[in-house]
């Protein structure tokens, strides 16, 4: 898997703050997270990394052994395996659900987000759930998911975001890389990692 980035890269979709975060927790209990820190890795040495925020400011990043990496790879509707979880963000249409966004999650995000259905503060609904059906639309696909508390059926239409969360290993993190950290910060202003994400080189 290639992790040849260039320093510069475009800013990250709020999709992926809002599936590792707000996914954990949801409801009001994310009000008191702390916010994701975005900046470019211009250090690495051993389990930590020094990062230069948007304000010129540096932010020193300790990873964990259960620290998660994770590359967001660009996925397409026609990938998505039956028994694969699944994060869909949704809206209310009348009475349907209708995805904006998609994220195939690995099995280590997998272990660690709250699973089920739940209305978010924006208003929008979050499904964290397996994959069982799929039908083909008129204007896109219909998707069926399967949680403890039942199943949820949800519009899909061509063309939304759909990625897919891959988790690899520190070593994929390099300077000139740009990445979104969520943490724990300390005293002393350094931020231990719960995770760090990237996204993946663009496919031409």
């Amino acid at each position: 898997m290639s992790t040849n980035h260039a320093p510069k890269r475009a800013a990250f979709h709020i999709s992926i703050v809002v599936f590792l975060f707000v996914t954990v927790l949801g409801g009001s209990a994310q009000a008191a997270m702390p916010a994701p820190v975005s900046g470019t890795i211009v250090s690495v040495k051993g389990s930590s990394l020094t990062l230069a925020l948007a304000d010129s400011t540096q932010k020193t990043v300790v990873l964990q052994g259960s620290t998660l990496v994770l590359e967001r790879d660009a996925a397409e509707f026609s990938q998505i395996q039956a028994g694969e979880p699944l994060a869909v963000t949704s809206h209310r249409s009348g009475t349907d659900l209708v995805a904006s966004n998609i994220n195939i999650f690995s099995k280590e995000v997998w272990k660690v987000v709250r699973k089920g259905q739940w209305k978010m503060d924006s208003g929008d609904m979050m499904t964290n759930a397996m994959a069982s059906e799929f039908a083909q639309g008129v204007n896109g696909h219909t998707l069926t998911m399967k949680y403890s508390d039942g199943t949820s059926t949800i519009t899909v239409p061509d063309g939304i975001p759909i990625h897919r969360m891959v988790t690899v290993k520190p070593s994929a993190l390099v300077v000139g890389m740009q990445v979104i950290v969520r943490g724990t910060p300390g005293s002393d202003g350094t931020l231990t990692a719960g995770s760090v994400s990237f996204d993946g080189p663009t496919k031409s």
